[in-house]
């Protein structure tokens, strides 16, 4: 922070430049590539979500099929006598067995590896076929889901008997099973515990459960669906990779042109930069040299339109400071030509005034035409002349002073606390409610100088608060005066700036003009008060206003 605040005005903009358009653009670019990347993972997994509820719709299509016909083959004669009658089941391939047993069969063989029938003692009556057969070939077609169903009489006899089944999963699923835009994807199906895999994987049947997993170099994604009838897991798994390239190509060029705007802003600006601070170091500098002093030193007027118009008004501003300092030189003059003439006045009108009392009882005495009358004329002219320029002289020296009136003090007070509330605000700081007496306080003394007065003491108490920093106003009464302390909780004056604070153009502000406080002690004393200040270095800072305080008006009493 230290290094930011010493740095110049070209190093401040890049970095404002950096914060306020690279890194935000950086971090587009950053979500923009997240966001492609997640709407291939989203597009893909809304197509395996499709696809395994198609597969789901046709197992369970299939299994309705499976279920009828082996009911069927339950409820034929011969497995109801086999169960019940406990006895061997036969059957015409192995046997000689009744013609509707061997439909039955029939019908479900191509699905069924075997079925073995046991009555409800648990004993083994019949297998169909009543030998294992060999498993012909691999993949889907060896596997098998091995399935219990109850075996029930007819009518209301109950159960008799299980039925155990040995149903080829090729059986349930789709038969020209093809899974349309998802390449290398790899479906899995497992037994009511979840964990045996009825199928051949190429895989750890583990990395199925997970929603998303690594394996073989590659992201892949899985949806997965339990069925109750029959119990049967399914889960289905395809690469990212084929599905998601144009989006990670599409959110790699994307960021690499965000990347380059970025980069192409950045260099630009450095190269405008360099175009409007140089004009901006030549008004540092001059504003540098009118500070020290050198007010007659001025700064050309070049560079951009806002620069140009900057380096004009610092002129202006320049040209006119030194106005007002040949003003403030000339009136100086002027208060001490007033003060000699209000001395002067006190010497001479009262001699003066008995002089031409004087003169006229002796022109009352003179007859006219003699010529000492024409004198004593004379001489009471001048006399009138000399009065005159006396008591323009007066005038002179009393123009300075307000014109008083007896007033409210509470309301210039309140008026000024309003006016200075918007600083404060400005620099974060907390000016306290201003709490005055409940009836008036009566003084001599002009509104709208008072109003200046306390205007100029609030905004030094603003300028030396900071975020958080507390400042009030306090007005109080006691022995015929009356007191205004306007203090805050700043960073103080130091001790070696206390003795010149009153001096004008002096100003431990670097946006101070040093008139402030010159101008609220002169008003203080032209109202009969003063003005003082009391400042500790770290703990704040206090200006108190002593007036003289008035009686209420006759219509007020």
């Amino acid at each position: 922070m230290r290094a930011l605040r010493t740095s110049g005005l070209r190093t401040r903009f890049l970095l404002i430049l950096l914060l306020g358009a690279v890194v935000p653009l950086g971090l587009v670019g950053w979500w923009l590539t997240r966001t492609t990347r997640r709407s291939g993972e989203e597009l893909l997994r809304s197509r395996l979500g499709q696809t395994l509820d198609e597969i789901v719709q046709t197992v369970g299509r299939n299994w309705v099929s499976r279920r009828s016909e082996l009911l069927r083959l339950a409820e034929t004669d011969a497995v109801r006598a086999a169960l019940v009658e406990h006895r061997p089941l036969r059957s015409s391939a192995y046997g000689e067995t009744p013609g509707e047993l061997e439909q039955a069969w029939a019908a479900v063989a191509g699905a069924v590896e075997r079925v073995t029938l046991y009555d409800l003692a648990g004993e083994l009556q019949g297998a169909l076929p009543a030998e294992d057969r060999p498993t012909s070939g691999t993949g889907v077609a060896s596997s098998v889901l091995p399935l219990r169903m109850a075996v029930y009489g007819r009518g209301s006899s109950g159960r008799i008997g299980t039925m155990e089944v040995r149903l080829q999963t090729s059986s349930l699923l789709p038969s020209d099973l093809v899974l349309p835009g998802l390449g290398g994807s790899v479906l899995a199906l497992f037994d009511a515990t979840g964990s045996t895999p009825l199928l051949p994987l190429t895989m750890e049947p583990e990395l199925l459960a997970r929603d998303r997993f690594a394996w073989a170099g590659e992201t892949w994604l899985a949806v997965r669906h339990t069925l109750y009838e029959p119990p049967l897991h399914i889960a289905l798994s395809a690469p990212l990779g084929a599905l998601g390239q144009p989006f990670e190509t599409a959110a790699r060029r994307g960021a690499l042109a965000l990347l380059a705007v970025a980069l192409s802003a950045f260099v630009v600006a450095t190269l405008a930069t360099r175009r409007i601070t140089r004009p901006l170091e030549r008004l540092a500098d001059g504003a540098g040299a009118v500070a020290r002093g050198e007010l007659e030193r001025a700064v050309a007027e070049d560079g951009p339109d806002e620069i140009r118009r900057v380096a004009g008004a610092f002129n202006t501003m320049t040209e006119s400071l030194r106005q007002t300092l040949r003003e403030l030189s000339r009136r100086e003059s002027l208060a001490a030509v007033g003060e000699f003439a209000a001395s002067l006045a006190h010497e001479v009108r009262n001699p003066l005034t008995a002089i031409r009392l004087d003169l006229q009882r002796a022109r009352e005495q003179l007859g006219d035409g003699e010529r000492s009358g024409a004198l004593v004329d004379h001489a009471l002219h001048e006399v009138e002349r000399l009065d005159a320029s006396v008591t323009d002289g007066l005038r002179l020296a009393r123009s300075g002073q307000p014109t008083v009136v007896q007033l409210d003090l509470r309301q210039p007070l309140e008026a000024a606390y309003h006016a200075a509330q918007h600083r404060f605000d400005a620099n974060g700081a907390v000016l306290e409610s201003l709490a005055l007496p409940a009836g008036p306080v009566w003084t001599n003394g002009d509104a709208g100088a008072l109003e200046q007065l306390f205007i100029n003491l609030l905004l030094n108490a603003a300028e030396a608060t900071g975020a958080g920093v507390r400042a009030g106003v306090e007005l109080e009464q006691a022995d015929g005066t009356v007191q205004v302390s306007i203090w805050d909780r700043g960073r103080g004056i130091a001790p070696e700036q206390m003795s010149r604070i009153f001096e004008p153009f002096y100003s431990t502000s670097p946006e101070g003009t040093g008139l402030g406080l010159p101008i609220a002690r002169r008003i203080a004393r032209a109202h009969g008060g003063e003005l003082e200040i009391e400042s500790r270095p770290g703990s704040g800072t206090t200006a108190r206003v002593t007036l003289r305080s008035m009686e209420p008006p006759a219509d007020q009493a």
